[in-house]
């Protein structure tokens, strides 16, 4: 939900210090190095000390960071804010995975489906949450948003059982041999393509829609419908990965995605409304699903797999928010701004196909794995 802050105030902190759209790619992909890159050190670190109370910090030092975005008066200064804001939410993202894993047993992936809903379902009311703060009462109240983050916080410490956490001290499996590497590369190269296109579309949409002459509540409903659809999406392929099998569900799930993203950009009213639902459940439909193939190709390194893709595969990707937003500055000089972003965000689309096709080379794991011989 905090996390959402940024992409929902775009539009007012570009004007207020003055951005220009190669700054706002650098924000989205300096969050992203903060938050994702250092996930598999955080999860390394979960796996050999413990889970549960860096599942306690991580939150807590992302709710502070982001309910003070609205004090911040300078370039450098939000940078630094949204650098704290990434570590938390990297502290947390490894540990919260791997515990739902390990609560969850056999039902892992219609578990790590209502952990990754959570996320979505959070990540699209953070927008309208703190949009409805500025627009009631000005910028710098976004503090008022600071005490349910803190309640979280609190429910955690008190909810979570220490019974629930595992570390290498209690002797878990490794992975055996080098077969999982080929796998793990094609599964990271596939999460990351799906970060870039899912990250550069939450950045610039909002102001896309801005410059179209759109309300600000505006591009706060339309990440709002775009996260709650992923998170249907990922319930879905959590209940039928299963019996279809979680390659099958990566793949359906990515080419859809990419007409759905190109066609909406295109679209308005009720139209763009269905085509902003399918984009939203078919690009984050097989989220959870890769989590858990990930996990099941690292047994007995559960924090740090979660890390690789939820973390280091979408922060990658996310460095691609930098590079859309140059093209958009570029195509804006000849187009206008409205059709040279909307022109460069044409591009997102393709990122979902490619994705697609790479995940045609993934291994099937989990219950309809074919069984290993020897």
């Amino acid at each position: 939900m905090y996390f959402a802050f940024l992409p929902a105030l775009l539009p007012v902190l570009v004007e207020r210090l003055d951005m220009s759209l190669v700054q706002v790619g650098l924000l989205a992909s300096v969050m992203g190095l903060s938050a994702q890159l250092t996930q598999p050190l955080f999860g390394y670190i979960g796996d050999r000390v413990g889970r549960r109370g860096l599942a306690i910090a991580g939150p807590l030092l992302t709710a502070v960071s982001m309910s003070c975005i609205g004090l911040i008066g300078s370039f450098p200064l939000l940078l630094l804010v949204l650098i704290l804001a990434g570590l938390g939410t990297a502290i947390f993202h490894p540990q919260g995975a791997a515990l739902t894993s390990r609560l969850a047993g056999r039902r892992s992936g219609m578990a790590m489906a209502v952990f990754a809903a959570g996320g979505n379902v959070g990540f699209g009311l953070g927008p309208v949450l703190v949009i409805s703060i500025v627009a009631a009462l000005g910028l710098p109240y976004t503090l008022l948003a600071m005490p349910i983050g803190l309640a979280v916080v609190i429910f955690l410490a008190a909810a979570v059982p220490r019974s629930a956490d595992v570390t290498a001290r209690e002797h878990s499996p490794g992975p055996v041999g080098s077969a999982w590497r080929l796998p793990m590369l094609v599964l990271f190269l596939v999460v990351m393509l799906r970060a870039a296109a899912a990250v550069q579309f939450t950045s610039f949409v909002p102001i896309l829609l801005a410059r179209r002459g759109a309300d600000l509540m505006l591009g706060g409903w339309t990440l709002l419908g775009f996260s709650l659809a992923g998170g249907l999406g990922g319930l879905l392929a959590g209940l039928i990965a299963d019996s279809v099998g979680r390659r099958r569900v990566t793949v359906v799930g990515l080419a859809l995605a990419a007409p759905a993203l190109f066609l909406f950009l295109r679209a308005d009213g009720v139209v763009a409304a269905v085509l902003l639902t399918v984009t939203g459940l078919c690009l984050f439909s097989a989220l959870p699903v890769n989590i858990v193939m990930a996990q099941e190709l690292l047994p007995g390194r559960t924090s740090a797999a979660s890390g690789l893709v939820m973390g280091l595969a979408w922060g990658i990707g996310g460095l691609s928010t930098s590079g859309m937003g140059a093209l958009a500055d570029h195509l804006s000089r000849t187009l206008g701004p409205t059709a040279g972003l909307a022109g460069a965000m044409d591009w997102i689309a393709v990122l979902p196909a490619m994705a697609a096709l790479l995940a045609l080379a993934l291994p099937e794991t989990g219950p309809r794995a074919p069984a290993r011989r020897g």
